[in-house]
């Protein structure tokens, strides 16, 4: 195992450095791989003078030519275009050199299941070879999360897997698991970039909205920083709107008083007319119909609502309780929670359900059970009782259509299909509620010390979590905290009230600053892009495309790369960046050509923040810097 510096080998050599490194920093843990009992590894000549490597009697790299099988397999790869390299089994490394030969800018991930096998490379390559060739990363078949967390950090969307035969036979498990988790990887991914295409726009519209009109959104709720830690040790139960939630209603009475109840906006309605009252409520979503889960609350004093910066408008309008918010996940709200000094994010999944998981979770919670988290549609229903949902689809039923052919047509659209219910047999779910049970099965595998469990065993099987019943679970409850901080958690808006000046509410400018800020932040990006599109369309008109001409262009791209924030236009400009990026010029025209989509696409992306900007200014709104309600 080696240690976070990452400095570990047979002969001595360090591995480390910025961005070649044997451990991942973030997590303490070892990726240096560990040795097989009885590993067999004998180096062998080839007829072509070089070396290979035989590994429990199959041999990892060609026995004539090695480096020439290597730079096929690299050709064969690259064909599909990747943006990053995942490969199980170094070897000898040939294969990693020509990869890095011929896509030099590819970020590479290193799965490697042999601590000796890494060694010898190692020691084989020597510090020069592995200073310029080496992986980004190192990681052990066992900590698969480490590729994930990497992947994400690198932006890629379709990552290669690279396998060498003779590894392939001798770690089919490991192979299968890789595998596994790059699909579950490429899903996520892929239904992150759909939502970002549907939403993108309506998140920064809400967010700008918010900062200039909402008083939640402009910095009077605090940040959810003091509620770090607020309940050490205690059950935390997460309670979501699915149809299971029903069969558990009168156990969550009694749990209430025990556990530290968390519910998702969809359920909070149909929690308080049964008289239950979660300390925490979680909103995230940018659509109005969301917000109606809001509507006609028995009780709003008694539930902390935590709330995202791209919340709809409505919700910081209509909710007059207490409310914290969480720090925003994309740029735009990053740069405005900076100024306003929120620092804490809740984790996201996809669901709202899965930020509910991480705010139990930063509370202190050590015991997570989920109630009503179906993730699927037992009884072929999408809601429980009495959500908003549900009552929708009843009122717009109709004698020629009723609400059975809406949910029918519902479930069809999403192209359900039966996945493992927890207590066995199966129930129908989509391909979305995927992502999220791999989600929830991931944070298993990220925080061992947490134990999640189902209350609900209607809902569908979560891989690495277990069923619990309530019943019991009311019974075996003996909380031990000191009798000074039980009430804390049972009331967070007094704890969040409670803290001093400086951490409730810390260093903050006024948001007619930050919008000012921010205007002259996309004008420079603006103004970049519109003179690199006209740039371009001067060197489409030229017979000849000079080098020095096109270093023009070399001259643009460092001007943006010098804005620090040029995320904010690239959140947005993040498809027509992409579907530019896909394409390979085979000619200095082509080169142009895509370099002015990509112009065009940041410069699209900035008008509209500077549209939104010009709508909601201060301007027009004299008491925005304070609060409105």
């Amino acid at each position: 195992m080696t240690g976070e510096n990452g400095n570990n080998s047979n002969n001595g050599n360090n591995i480390n450095s910025d961005n070649k490194t044997r451990s991942d920093n973030t997590t303490g843990r070892a990726t240096a791989g560990t040795s097989r009992e009885g590993d067999q590894i004998l180096l062998e000549p080839t007829r072509s003078g070089e070396m290979t490597l035989r590994w429990q009697g199959r041999l990892l790299h060609s026995s004539v030519a090695p480096r020439r099988e290597a730079r096929r397999l690299a050709e064969r790869i690259l064909q599909d275009t990747p943006d990053a390299l995942v490969i199980l089994g170094i070897g000898l490394g040939y294969h990693l050199e020509e990869l890095r030969l011929q896509a030099p800018s590819l970020p590479v991930a290193l799965v490697e299941p042999s601590q000796e096998l890494l060694d010898l490379a190692i020691s084989h390559t020597g510090q020069t070879w592995w200073d310029r060739y080496g992986p980004d990363l190192v990681t052990t078949p066992d900590a698969l999360e480490d590729i994930t967390l990497h992947l994400n950090r690198w932006g890629a969307y379709n990552p290669a897997l690279v396998v060498l035969q003779g590894v392939a036979r001798n770690c089919p498990r490991e192979e299968q698991h890789l595998k596994e988790a790059l699909l579950r990887y490429r899903k996520r991914r892929e239904v992150n970039r759909n939502t970002l295409r549907r939403f993108g726009r309506l998140w920064v519209r809400n967010t700008l909205r918010n900062l200039a009109c909402s008083a939640g959104a402009g910095g009077t709720w605090p940040g959810i920083d003091g509620l770090a830690g607020l309940a050490p040790g205690v059950p935390a139960i997460v309670c979501g709107a699915g149809p299971s939630l029903d069969t558990i209603l009168s156990d969550l009475a009694v749990l209430q008083e025990q556990c530290l109840i968390i519910a998702v906006d969809t359920a909070l309605k149909v929690l308080q007319r049964e008289g239950i009252h979660p300390h925490c409520a979680v909103v995230a979503d940018p659509q109005y119909w969301n917000t109606r889960h809001l509507d006609n609350l028995p009780s709003r004093e008694r539930t902390l609502v935590v709330a995202e910066p791209a919340t709809h408008p409505r919700v910081f309008r209509l909710w007059d309780g207490p409310g914290a918010l969480a720090a925003s996940l994309f740029p735009l709200g990053a740069f405005i929670d900076h100024r306003l000094g929120r620092t804490r994010k809740l984790g996201a999944g996809g669901s709202v359900a899965t930020s509910a998981w991480d705010l139990a979770r930063l509370m202190g919670a050590r015991e997570i059970y989920l109630a009503g988290i179906d993730l699927g549609f037992p009884g072929s229903r999408t809601h429980c009782r009495g959500s908003f949902f549900e009552e929708r689809l009843i009122l717009r039923g109709s004698r020629l259509e009723p609400a059975e052919q809406g949910l029918y047509r519902y479930l069809h659209g999403a192209q359900a299909a039966p996945v493992p219910a927890a207590r066995g047999g199966t129930i129908p779910s989509d391909a979305r509620m995927e992502v999220y049970r791999n989600w929830f099965s991931e944070q298993n595998q990220r925080y061992p010390e947490i134990t999640t469990r189902l209350l609900t065993p209607e809902s569908s099987a979560i891989e690495g979590t277990g069923l619990a019943c309530p019943k019991e679970l009311a019974a075996g409850l003996s909380l031990t905290l000191p009798p000074e901080k039980a009430p804390l958690w049972k009331d967070p808006a007094r704890a969040l009230r409670a803290l001093p000046p400086s951490r409730n509410l810390p260093r903050r400018e006024a948001p007619r600053e930050i919008l000012r800020n921010l205007e002259e932040r996309l004008t420079r990006i603006h103004r970049i892009a519109r003179e690199g599109e006209a740039l371009c369309r001067t060197l489409k008109g030229l017979e000849e495309l000079a080098p020095e001409e096109l270093a023009r262009l070399d001259e643009v791209d460092q001007l943006l790369a010098s804005c620090s924030d040029r995320e904010l236009a690239g959140f947005l400009a993040a498809r027509g960046l992409e579907e530019a990026a896909a394409r390979t010029p085979s000619s200095p025209r082509e080169a142009v050509a895509q370099a002015e989509e990509i112009y065009q696409a940041i410069a699209g992306a900035c008008a509209y923040h500077q549209d939104l900007l010009a709508r909601y200014s201060p301007k027009e709104h004299p008491s925005s810097d304070s609060a409105s309600g």
